[in-house]
């Protein structure tokens, strides 16, 4: 965890937030947890929305 959140901690605003997204499809505690460790507010709206199917 320390290594992602200080890797991304050097990174754009706008990768940080991509990363999280993925983050948060793959396991939503998983994206929860970097974002507190980068200091990112999540909107609780943006954690029922990574729960929906994607469709490609």
């Amino acid at each position: 965890m320390q290594n992602i959140v200080g890797s991304l901690s050097q990174a754009r605003s706008d990768i940080q937030m991509r990363q999280l997204c993925h983050f948060f499809r793959a396991d939503m505690n998983y994206g929860r947890r970097v974002a507190e460790g980068l200091g990112i507010t999540i909107d609780p709206s943006m954690m029922l929305a990574s729960a929906q199917p994607v469709n490609a």
